[in-house]
């Protein structure tokens, strides 16, 4: 069975790799101080240099996520030929249960993939269950 690792360069392989660690820890990191959090983005300049990116619709405190999403991804689409790589994070339902969703793509190729980490609210805090990837389509970088 091949993986989109055969395929895609290591650098781009490492660049996806630190992107989608940093989106993780800095969802895990808000989930565990709030219990809660806005979608964010995580970009990656031409100099390497990882920033955290929010969005916002101008639709009031407390907007739909996927407004929040789309204007991550419209701040970032402006951004594109200074970047390498971006990651956008929400909390979403998958599969009937609480998940971060990572969405992580580069410019240089390789696949768009979305990497999802099942949570639940417990009395004690957030408790973290299982992580899964699959690709996912590219906004950022599209190939056609």
């Amino acid at each position: 069975m091949t993986s989109w690792r055969d395929d895609t360069p290591p650098a781009v392989q490492d660049d996806l790799d630190s992107l989608a660690a940093v989106a993780l820890d800095a969802a895990r990191h808000l989930l565990d101080k709030n219990g809660e959090f806005f979608p964010f983005g995580v970009t990656l300049s031409d100099d390497g240099e990882q920033r955290l990116v929010a969005g916002d619709p101008a639709l009031g405190e407390h907007p739909e996520s996927q407004a929040v999403l789309e204007t991550l991804y419209e701040g970032v689409l402006g951004e594109r030929d200074d970047l390498r790589a971006a990651a956008f994070v929400a909390d979403v339902l998958a599969d009937g249960s609480d998940a971060i969703s990572v969405r992580v793509e580069h410019r240089d190729g390789g696949p768009a993939i979305q990497i999802l980490q099942q949570f639940a609210k417990v009395d004690s805090g957030i408790e973290y269950g299982a992580t899964s990837a699959s690709g996912g389509h590219r906004r950022i970088w599209s190939t056609g």
